[in-house]
């Protein structure tokens, strides 16, 4: 079941749903235009497998962050619905800080990692490792954005009833 955003968080929901959109648009144009040139005109282009390579990792974090916000992650949670409500609140709240803790911790160290490289720039595309390593961070904070908001709604909400609002 998916979280309702608040108004105050659609703009940011807007703006991730664009940059997926952008990065999936971008990823496709590129594979597709390098492989009618590698199989049609019998050349490739330099940069074009660098660049996929680059977009994927950056729809991969965003993309993990959006499945955050809609709750499509895996879970076993068959057992968490049969548990009394107070303890079922106690359950997902434990969840909910190991998973934060995990993002947060994620987005931390992958910043570091990021000024660490500052100066290692990538063959093909002479683009700079660091951008493409900032696509964790990004997307961490996008996924602590949400996981709070999921935190927030299923505390207020342990029963899991849709409709409730945050």
């Amino acid at each position: 079941m998916s979280t309702p955003s608040p108004a105050w968080l659609r703009p940011i929901d807007r703006a991730l749903d664009l940059l997926l959109f952008a990065v999936l648009a971008g990823m496709a144009v590129v594979v597709t235009v390098n492989v009618f040139c590698r199989f049609v005109l019998k050349f490739s282009l330099s940069w074009a497998d660098e660049t996929a390579m680059i977009l994927l990792v950056w729809l991969t974090f965003l993309g993990a962050a959006a499945a955050m916000r809609d709750r499509m992650h895996y879970a076993f949670d068959y057992l968490v619905r049969g548990l009394p409500l107070t303890l079922r609140r106690w359950v997902k709240l434990a969840g909910h800080i190991v998973a934060l803790t995990m993002a947060v911790l994620l987005c931390f160290w992958s910043a570091k990692v990021c000024l660490l490289i500052t100066d290692w720039v990538m063959p093909a595309t002479s683009i700079r490792r660091s951008w493409v390593y900032v696509a964790c961070p990004v997307g961490t904070a996008f996924l602590i954005l949400y996981q709070v908001r999921n935190l927030i709604a299923d505390w207020r909400n342990p029963a899991g009833e849709p409709g409730e609002e945050v």
